[in-house]
């Protein structure tokens, strides 16, 4: 389903790593909640990020044109989605993070 997180580690995260894993979780049009769950993100820290993933182009948000019949949740009226230059953005990330972890 999602990559594995920099969220699933026991150290605390910087804000790059914190971007990567909302990227990651959003592969699929994602709700705020499930992003919020799945990144361990909150909801403070989220709102921070969320405008500057959308303006460097690695996330789109997408408004929810047709709902479901049965859908619960009729409050919702947008996803987020990770871009393809997102998706390559968070893959280098991991890239990075794997290398500076092999070396120290």
């Amino acid at each position: 389903m999602v990559a594995r997180l920099f969220a699933d580690t026991l150290e605390r995260r910087d804000k790059v790593q914190i971007f990567a894993d909302i990227v990651k979780v959003s592969v699929q049009p994602t709700k705020i909640t499930k992003i919020l769950r799945l990144a361990n993100v909150q909801y403070n820290t989220f709102q921070e990020c969320i405008a500057q993933l959308c303006e460097a182009g690695l996330l789109e948000k997408i408004p929810v044109i047709k709902r479901p019949r049965s859908s619960r949740d009729r409050r919702t009226t947008y996803f987020f989605r990770a871009t393809d230059r997102g998706q390559r953005w968070s893959k280098m990330v991991d890239e990075i993070y794997e290398i500076i972890k092999d070396t120290s």
